[in-house]
């Protein structure tokens, strides 16, 4: 009887063990999965960014960097949505990934780092085998055969940089090539060859460059909000969502001081989305508070908004956070519209779809096409400072008046951005104008300042 049992439980120990290691492999399997996931771009096959910094950090050490060459390959999307209509995005994606991955060598690293840009580590012992190979990538490239038959611009561009000993960070090298690369765009100029003075390795060019990188990966960007003045209740009705860059000791820096290098660098969609994210955290916040009725605006510039996945990386975001959709508003400018109108066409009707209002700021700054006003469904109208500084002369009472009926025929409700003195706030409360903004009433500041503006003065 004692053997039965104890043969039992042996047995029973035996099957618990197998048990143990089949789940031990399971979840090393689902772990190994879940990491490749995280480095693989979905669309292409290739490695993404993560996956790029990794195999640059671990592939080339200081003894082999010298032999490297760094390019950065931008896909000019606005030429493709342009000219090639026969051809589509994916198409183009797929291409770019097969032509690389069939020149890259042993221990070379391509991958698919933006939405429209690739970077290729290849190695090249002298300058000119580096421009033979690179421009042979570049030929095919530039050869898709449903292009060339449409039309003669180029579609992909390059920038290339030989590496030195002490490039060890991936970010700030392909920061710096993705500026110069910019520099070519939309010309007949395939690849700029780049130096060290090219690059902007200037200490304090390099410093600066990774404070902002930093600064991203630290969440020193943080949001402060503008209140916007309902023109009837006089109470705050929304708020405008703003970046400011907070630098510790040094102070809060203002977006005039960062985001033209973000734009230049390619990494300006990081930071409109991570804003866009505490706004919906915000919202979330607010919700069954006193602040449960006022909406949040939030700014895309012209580079994030021509994004094909621009809406899906909306609701990737959003769905996270529990809040009333119809709070949130998308704020864009004439000159996003104006640069990439179908793409931004799509995108403004699908922000619709998933619940979003949709702002058009600065009407009047420059860029106006009152057929915007037709084109796109607006539910918000900006006014820009410069109408109502025109406002001192009978004209531009005219002109302010007028575009405040024009959107009203329209079904748009306006705001009237800029209001700093006492006689444009009169001015603006007598007129039909819905809604005021500007540092007459306040300033932008964090959150927590805004409720308390709230509470004491706006009840």
């Amino acid at each position: 009887m004692k053997s039965s049992w104890l043969i039992f439980s042996v047995f029973v120990m035996l099957a618990m063990a197998l048990v143990i290691a089949a789940l031990s492999l399971h979840i090393r399997k689902m772990r190994k999965e879940n990491m490749e996931d995280k480095i693989t771009d979905a669309e292409t096959g290739m490695g993404n960014l993560e996956f790029f910094k990794h195999h640059f950090r671990y592939t080339i050490n200081d003894t082999s960097r010298s032999l490297y060459h760094l390019a950065y390959i931008i896909l000019d999307i606005s030429y493709l949505r342009s000219y090639h209509k026969d051809i589509t995005y994916g198409d183009v994606l797929k291409h770019t990934a097969l032509v690389l991955t069939e020149h890259a060598e042993e221990g070379e690293i391509s991958a698919r780092i933006t939405e429209n840009s690739f970077a290729f580590a290849f190695k090249a012992v002298t300058q000119d085998y580096a421009k033979r190979r690179l421009e042979d990538i570049m030929n095919r490239l530039n050869s898709i055969e449903e292009t060339k038959k449409i039309n003669s611009n180029l579609v992909f561009h390059c920038a290339v940089y030989p590496l030195v000993g002490t490039d060890r960070n991936p970010e700030i090298l392909l920061f710096n090539l993705r500026k110069n690369c910019n520099k070519i765009l939309g010309t007949e100029k395939q690849i700029v060859y780049c130096d060290i003075h090219s690059m902007n390795k200037t200490e304090e060019d390099k410093k600066n460059t990774e404070n902002i990188l930093n600064g991203l990966k630290n969440n020193e960007f943080k949001m402060y909000l503008q209140p916007v003045i309902d023109n009837k209740t006089k109470k705050v009705a929304s708020c405008e969502a703003l970046s400011r860059w907070d630098r510790g000791k040094k102070g809060i820096v203002g977006p005039g001081d960062y985001l033209p290098a973000m734009e230049a660098s390619g990494i300006i969609g990081r930071h409109d989305f991570y804003m866009f994210s505490l706004a919906c955290r915000q919202l979330e916040k607010w919700k069954d508070t006193n602040y449960k009725d006022i909406s949040i605006s939030c700014n895309f510039t012209r580079l994030t908004l021509s994004e094909e996945n621009f809406t899906q990386r909306l609701e990737e975001i959003a769905i996270n956070y529990n809040f009333d959709r119809k709070k949130l508003a998308i704020e864009i400018t004439e000159d996003a519209i104006e640069k990439d109108r179908d793409i931004a066409t799509e995108n403004v009707r699908k922000c619709k779809e998933l619940g979003f209002l949709v702002y058009l700021d600065d009407l009047g700054s420059g860029y106006t096409s009152l057929a915007n006003l037709c084109d796109y469904p607006i539910d918000i109208v900006k006014i820009d400072r410069d109408i109502l500084l025109k406002t001192d002369t009978p004209r531009g009472k005219d002109l302010f008046s007028g575009i405040i009926a024009l959107s009203h025929n329209l079904n748009m409700k306006v705001i009237c951005e800029g209001v700093e003195t006492e006689e444009q706030n009169a001015l603006v409360c007598a007129s039909a104008c819905d809604f005021i903004q500007g540092w007459y009433y306040s300033k932008p500041c964090p959150p927590e300042k805004v409720e308390t503006l709230i509470d004491n003065n706006f009840k």
